[in-house]
């Protein structure tokens, strides 16, 4: 690179930084580009969203249970209850992490990255559908069993998205673009208090979670072509992704 006239050679770090600056604005770049918007909206994007939104509808939630409750049995629920239903309801959530954190090594290997991902849709799929016929069926265990489903899908992603980046990268730049998943995450969570400052009643806010879940959970599928290298290591044990 010319500096005032005089060659300076680049570090290694602000070489990686030109080449993926120089690389956007190429074909292959844009599509990379659009590979890691694409993977990171439906992957880590989705743990930081539900990692935070879940504060905003607390009390609809709660009035939801309590509801319900009274509509089946006659009595309204404990204040101990209702506080031990809402536990429930947000601690399965990291509870399905584990269990999509546990299988995403088997899913990657079976399947490829990029198939794991299209098939990590139906988890987020099946828990839009549950969040928002809860109401209708009058049945808060279909928010519980929602967010255990979404959970699962966040820990898929979270293990899988990098993972597919990282190989579908050219060597120079997987640094940088491993790096998108952190960011993404940052976002989802910042995403999730912003959407949570709007107040409104319950048949609002729950019809709005409804919307939300299926405008944020319709990812688009990855465009990055296979021959880029993606899983490298699955390819080379089973033939093709």
């Amino acid at each position: 690179m010319l500096v005032g006239g005089k060659r300076r050679r680049l570090s290694p770090d602000s070489w990686s930084l030109a080449t993926l600056l120089e690389n956007v604005f190429l074909g292959q770049g844009r599509i990379l580009l659009l590979t890691i918007c694409a993977a990171g909206i439906g992957g880590t994007f989705q743990f930081g969203y539900n990692l935070s939104i879940i504060n905003a509808p607390t009390s609809h939630i709660q009035e939801f249970t309590n509801e319900t409750w009274q509509a089946r049995t006659g009595e309204p629920l404990p204040d101990h209850l209702i506080l031990l239903m809402w536990s429930l309801i947000v601690s399965l959530y990291p509870l399905g992490g584990l269990f999509g954190a546990l299988l995403a090594g088997p899913l990657a290997i079976t399947l490829g990255r990029k198939k794991s991902l299209l098939v990590n849709n139906i988890f987020v799929v099946l828990a839009a559908i549950l969040f928002g016929f809860s109401r209708k069926a009058g049945s808060f265990e279909m928010i519980m069993l929602g967010r255990l489903l979404v959970g699962v899908s966040a820990g898929v992603s979270m293990n899988i998205q990098p993972m597919y980046l990282g190989e579908s990268a050219p060597k120079e730049l997987r640094g940088a673009v491993a790096m998108s998943s952190a960011i993404f995450t940052a976002l989802g969570i910042v995403m999730g208090q912003v959407v949570g400052l709007r107040s409104g009643s319950k048949e609002q806010v729950l019809t709005e979670e409804r919307v939300k879940i299926w405008a944020f959970k319709e990812k688009p599928v990855p465009v990055i072509p296979e021959k880029r290298g993606e899983c490298r290591a699955w390819t080379l044990g089973k033939g093709s992704c």
